[in-house]
């Protein structure tokens, strides 16, 4: 086994569920008519490439009413738009796609998309915030300080301020926001993560607003939940080695079917939680898991762990 094959197992190692999935299994299915997202307008920030493009297809699958993708590259997202089109026609769905070119660090350019969705009587319903900003792997005082700011740029202040457009949409149905983070906000000491700090910490702080956004607002009003999407093949891992390949990686309808579970009624006891896409949903449901959910404030959220006696066990 290479380096980069056990970093890979060491980075997939998790005990909170017994099962860990790679592979979709059938909860989370976005064909599941429990979770159907018919009559809902779904918003994926970073829905041109990778992560985003899978989540968009599995809410195309799941019916969704209409999907909109906004991400920098206007060639990126068109094609992305039209891979989606023929998405829905192959599941059999009417849904409709909007593809639109929006910079999220460039408030002025999302002022205009948001006013331009009001325009057209367009609320959204579900929020995945996913676009990220990564970073070269270097020391963070080597990064500077303009460089490690225009992380938080991207990955903190641009989802608050993305997130108050959409909440602040007239009308009382209820919203979810499902929020894709990192397993490096918590595996800090791992050799692999601890190359990006500016990504870390930047990606920790996005994943505490949220939290915070989840403490201060009913899961009946807004449903907020953060996860981290898995070991997802990409051409970054093609690059590191040749022995990195696809198989050894997630299934990335894994994390794009999880994003859709998200979105609905029956994971609303995550409400301001951060988890895994590959931990089973119905362990976290149920038993052991769920009565430390129920009854542990601090668990699975950002905080400092051992401070607070049930975060010893």
């Amino acid at each position: 086994m290479s380096d980069f094959q056990q970093l890979l197992e060491q980075l997939r190692q998790s005990n909170v569920t017994k099962t860990i999935h790679k592979e979709p299994y059938p909860a989370i299915l976005p064909s599941r008519p429990e979770l159907s997202q018919a009559g809902k307008v779904v918003l994926i920030s970073g829905g041109g490439t990778g992560i985003g493009l899978a989540i968009a297809r599995s809410f195309v699958r799941a019916s969704a009413d209409t999907v909109i993708i906004v991400g920098r590259r206007p060639d990126v997202i068109a094609t992305a738009g039209s891979n989606l089109e023929q998405e829905a026609k192959t599941a059999g769905t009417n849904t409709k796609i909007v593809a639109r070119p929006c910079d999220l660090v460039n408030l002025a350019e999302v002022d205009a998309f948001w006013k331009d969705l009001a325009a057209q009587g367009i609320t959204v319903d579900v929020f995945v915030a996913n676009a990220a900003k990564f970073t070269e792997p270097k020391p963070i005082l080597e990064l500077g300080a303009d460089e490690v700011w225009s992380h938080f740029e991207a990955n903190a202040k641009a989802p608050l301020y993305f997130t108050e457009k959409f909440c602040s949409q007239p009308g009382d149905k209820q919203k979810f926001l499902v929020n894709v983070s990192t397993q490096a906000i918590h595996d800090t000491a791992n050799p692999g993560v601890a190359v990006r700090p500016a990504y870390t910490l930047t990606k920790m702080a996005g994943t505490l607003l949220f939290q915070v956004i989840a403490q201060n607002t009913s899961p009946k009003k807004l449903q907020v939940i953060s996860f981290h999407p898995g070991l997802i093949y990409n051409d970054a891992w093609k690059a590191m080695s040749a022995s990195l390949v696809p198989e050894l990686f997630d299934n990335v309808d894994l994390c794009s079917g999880f994003a859709v579970w998200a979105a609905t009624k029956e994971a609303e006891f995550l409400h301001g939680r951060f988890v895994w896409a590959s931990w089973d949903v119905e362990e976290l449901s149920t038993g052991d898991v769920r009565k430390r959910i129920d009854e542990d404030p601090y668990f699975l959220k950002c905080s400092i762990v051992g401070i607070n006696g049930g975060l010893l066990a």
